[in-house]
């Protein structure tokens, strides 16, 4: 007998399997259009809304540093600026040359001596900021207040302190030449100072105007 093979048909009609071709659109660079993305916002609690950075904002865009606000941008700071120099030399260098000059006998303890006298820098830690380079110290500090020159004057009478007197009275001088070169550039540090007040306060004394 001849057997039959039955073939059963698809329930469904199929294409004949062959290649789709994919239409690749190549990437336009420099047309300056650009797909606007959606951004999350963040709410402080002053009710302003900022928008959240998405990673390819850091990739497209390159942002721009923001400079320093006030004075701070006007005079900035150098490290090995001729001021910076100078205060420092005549803060740790110079003190030598007075012992030698007035202490010549005992000048290496009187050197030590005066260079001790710089904890009294210790009184920037009440200030807030601790450090600030176009402040003038002299008559703001606790240490360097107008009221302690003259104790560390009387100091001059006990010759075993000499050597700390001339180096705590050195020491207000040295910040008084940094104050003075601040002044010549920056006018409203100036008007800021206690040196500034001292000074009208002095003309109000001898009855002159102060002229602002």
């Amino acid at each position: 007998m001849d057997t039959a093979t039955v073939v059963t048909a698809p329930e469904h009609p199929t294409t004949p399997q062959g290649r789709n071709k994919v239409e690749v659109r190549p990437r336009v660079v420099g047309l300056g259009r650009h797909v606007p993305r959606e951004k999350q916002e963040l709410t402080d609690k002053s009710g302003r809304v900022y928008a959240k950075a998405t990673p390819g904002d850091t990739v497209r865009r390159a942002t721009k540093p923001m400079g320093p606000r006030g004075l701070r941008r006007q005079f900035p700071t150098k490290l090995f600026s001729a001021q910076t120099l100078v205060h420092y030399s005549l803060h740790f260098l110079f003190p030598a040359v007075l012992a030698l000059v007035l202490f010549p006998a005992m000048w290496q303890a009187a050197y030590l001596m005066m260079l001790a006298t710089m904890l009294m820098d210790l009184d920037h830690l009440l200030a807030k900021p601790i450090f600030d380079p176009l402040r003038c110290s002299v008559g703001y500090h606790p240490l360097h207040s107008f009221y302690a020159i003259p104790v560390y004057a009387l100091l001059l009478l006990l010759p075993a302190l000499q050597p700390v007197a001339v180096g705590l009275l050195f020491h207000l001088f040295t910040d008084t030449v940094d104050c003075l070169w601040n002044f010549s550039h920056c006018h409203e540090c100036y008007l800021s100072s206690r040196i500034y007040a001292l000074r009208n306060w002095v003309k109000k004394l001898l009855g002159r105007e102060v002229a602002e």
